[in-house]
């Protein structure tokens, strides 16, 4: 399996190219679909470890419609960022899951502008990670902050079963 990228793979790859191209999410390896990116949260994961959540954007506008995540926006919030973090994809907002990220790819857009693709890894090293960190859905405003109810204490029975 290649090895996890991180936000200064990430960074490096990123500052090769023009700061106006427009970086979009290129998931699903079995039917490539390409998204809006919504969003950037760094964190930690259940062992401590840091990650960086690149996330797609929560709404279902087609692309174009609203503005763009350049690789200049990209760059400004990921250099805020530990560059020895390794970088996860925060995808399907309705039931958020964390996936592995793989490579950048440049490509063209449907009206032949450059782009820069950031890809889940083919079908072969393609990870789903499990559900995203609530914490991080929150952070994407794709889900509200919730707690569990709290649980009244039951009486006790009488001893008769009564």
């Amino acid at each position: 399996m290649a090895p996890e990228l991180t936000v200064g793979d990430l960074l490096d790859r990123l500052s090769a190219s023009d700061r106006d191209v427009v970086v979009r999410l290129w998931i699903n390896p079995f039917a490539r679909t390409a998204r809006r990116l919504g969003g950037v949260v760094p964190t930690r994961d259940d062992a401590g470890r840091p990650v960086v959540f690149i996330a797609e954007a929560k709404d279902a506008e087609p692309l174009g419609a609203l503005p763009d995540t350049t690789v200049g926006d990209l760059l400004d919030q990921l250099s805020a960022c530990d560059r020895d973090a390794v970088v996860q994809l925060a995808l399907n907002p309705d039931f958020p899951m964390a996936h592995r990220a793989g490579p950048v790819t440049a490509a063209h857009d449907e009206k032949d502008r450059p782009v820069l693709l950031l890809t889940e890894p083919d079908e072969d090293e393609a990870e789903q990670f499990g559900p995203l960190l609530p914490a991080v859905a929150v952070a994407l405003t794709w889900h509200a902050p919730t707690e569990a109810p709290p649980r009244r204490r039951r009486g006790t029975r009488p001893s008769g079963g009564q």
